[in-house]
């Protein structure tokens, strides 16, 4: 008898694995589709140049540069160091150094001396992390709740639209999002010592203050995750407060003090960080009329963590299309999520984790709107500060789906309706027959509800994969500077060489040119053009009042160079009128915008 359990547990170990690696080899197509096709964003270019030790301040301002000096930043250099790394991402950016470090490593393993640095390189290490994920919210599912649990959550991650759409991104989320996982592992995992009241261990202790550490040096929205993890676990203290001073409580008071310790050392950088021109953007005072726009925009971002559908750079039909198909899934699964959220509260064995996730979820819903209400910081405009709870709508999402996947809330509805009391009456008012009629239409009816159940289940995974998808060949969260764009419309209307002239402000701009030379070289390589039309690039200073000087580097290079000459403003601040001095004519009546970059074209003859 041992032996065939032994051999049925081994059996079912494999099966698991079995699973697993399939859930991990959609993850691995979907990620690794298209990784290089779309063009660089302004905050990829500044992982890449970071990552690489290099200052964007060492490109000169008011100097006409060409496409290689501009590009610069991006180029491998192998006597960098980490050390580098950090001095240029402490003294110019927001953002803690270990991915730019991990980062930087990983470019040395690839990359040789003086070539631009390839953009396909330098996303595949977060398209890597992005991928552990899977196995990694496996595991938590698996420990919080079943292996039933832990596979759908793991094919969740695996098609999430927006895990996809980080892990194509050359940036820290997805590592972030690895050590969200390892935290609320350690969170789930101390929970039945807090119930039993019993000491947690000290490597699990020590294990948790580590994770707890690298994740602040990884990304600040970190602090985020501990303080909903700190507000869920003072609910256990509130309920516990007569043994607030017994030794398993101190065990945890030392974990706090030793996250509080690990979180102290990066004080200072985010106190200057949250006040740094680079963040900025956030910054919100609503109108009244603005007021309601980050709840809609928190739900979307929600909602595309499983389901998206083609809805940018689509047709206006296709977009409404798509709109509408995901409000009438979503009204068609909402009853059957609702029974499976229900099932899942009242199932004793797996409750508390579950309240755990609910809490976990809740709490970070509130932070979130105390900073944009309270604090003025709208963290609902980018898509990416919503890793904080991604985690956390997947395993809840995946505990509910396992529900409906065994149909337990039918199963309970037929247990309270044929209880052996109600059958006891059915026998004493109709006898055997009746009874026997009433019991078989119920599992027929059972049997009937089990396989639609099931099928919610499918059709949440399919319009999840349709999401991905959709997301690989860039129809949903798209970068929010299309270099490509413009690209496209410089090599349509101009047929002369040009220059493309940015006004300076923050390194912000810098960034964004860089990402359009890098688009200009990319589809130069590609079509096997040499020296595409010859671009010159300028940052130039803010002038007062947008007037452009004579003695200006513009004014300068217009006088002197040989025309004709295609100008390219691109977030450039300068008045026509002045660039009409020296016959510089508008190609078009009006500034245009290519998602982010607004443009204008002066022919100059």
């Amino acid at each position: 008898m041992k032996k065939n359990n032994i051999k049925l547990l081994l059996k079912n170990q494999w099966f698991h694995l079995i699973i697993l690696l399939c859930w991990l080899a959609i993850g691995i197509i979907l990620r690794s589709t298209n990784l290089a096709e779309k063009s660089a964003s302004s905050i990829e270019i500044a992982t890449l140049g970071y990552s690489l030790g290099h200052s964007f301040f060492d490109l000169p301002l008011d100097r006409v540069i060409t496409l290689n000096q501009l590009l610069s930043p991006l180029q491998f250099e192998s006597n960098s160091t980490p050390t580098d790394v950090i001095h240029q991402l402490l003294n110019e950016d927001t953002h803690p150094p270990l991915y730019f470090v991990l980062n930087h490593l990983w470019f040395n393993l690839f990359s040789t001396d003086g070539e631009i640095v390839s953009l396909w390189v330098g996303r595949s290490l977060s398209a890597i992390f992005g991928v552990a994920a899977i196995p990694a919210i496996f595991a938590l599912g698996w420990l919080a709740f079943s292996p039933l649990v832990g596979h759908i959550a793991a094919a969740l991650m695996a098609i999430s639209p927006y895990g996809i759409y980080l892990a194509q991104e050359s940036r820290h989320y997805t590592l972030t999002i690895l050590w969200i996982i390892a935290s609320m592992t350690c969170l789930i995992a101390i929970v039945p010592y807090l119930k039993k009241h019993r000491i947690i261990p000290i490597w699990l202790g020590c294990l948790w203050v580590a994770i707890n550490s690298l994740g602040i040096a990884t990304h600040y929205i970190f602090l985020l995750v501990l303080a909903t993890e700190g507000l869920v676990i003072g609910g256990f203290w509130l309920r516990d407060m007569q043994n607030r001073f017994q030794s398993y409580w101190w065990r945890i008071y030392l974990v706090a003090l030793g996250t509080f310790i690990g979180c102290l050392v990066w004080l200072p950088v985010v106190v200057g960080a949250a006040n740094n021109q680079l963040t900025g953007w956030i910054s919100t005072s609503f109108d009244l009329d603005e007021i309601w726009h980050p709840i809609p925009r928190l739900l979307a971002w929600i909602l595309t963590m499983v389901w998206l559908l083609p809805i940018e750079g689509t047709s206006l039909f296709v977009t409404i299309l798509s709109g509408v198909t995901l409000l009438v899934a979503l009204f068609w699964v909402a009853p059957y999520l609702w029974r499976g959220w229900k099932a899942q509260m009242n199932d004793i064995e797996n409750r508390l984790s579950f309240q755990v996730f609910v809490s976990f979820f809740v709490v970070a819903i509130a932070l979130f709107l105390v900073i944009i209400y309270g604090m003025g910081r709208d963290l609902s405009l980018a898509a990416r500060y919503h890793i904080v709870y991604f985690p956390i709508v997947i395993i809840l999402l995946a505990a509910i789906l396992a529900k409906c996947w065994h149909n337990s809330e039918n199963q309970t509805e037929v247990e309270k309706v044929f209880s052996d009391k109600e059958t006891g009456k059915i026998k004493k008012e109709g006898g055997i027959k009746k009874d026997l009629i009433i019991t078989s239409a119920t599992s027929i009816i059972a049997s009937t509800l089990k396989p639609i159940n099931k099928r919610v289940v499918i059709v949440v995974l399919l319009i999840g994969l349709c999401g991905g998808l959709t997301v690989i060949n860039n129809y949903g969260y798209q970068k929010s500077r299309r270099a490509d764009l413009l690209v496209e419309m410089i090599k349509t209307q101009s047929k002369s060489p040009l220059l493309v002239a940015t006004t300076y402000q923050t390194h912000a701009e810098i960034r964004a040119l860089i990402a359009l030379g890098l688009e200009l070289k990319r589809q130069e390589y590609q079509n096997n053009i040499s020296d595409f039309f010859q671009p010159k690039f300028l940052l130039s200073k803010r002038q007062e009042n947008q007037r452009l000087t004579p003695d200006s580097t513009l004014a300068k290079f217009l006088s002197q160079t040989s025309r004709p000459i295609d100008l390219w403003g691109v977030n450039f601040k300068v008045e026509s009128s002045d660039l009409e001095a020296f016959n510089c004519r508008k190609y078009s009546g009006k500034k245009s915008n290519i998602n982010g970059y607004r443009y204008r074209l002066y022919n100059c003859r």
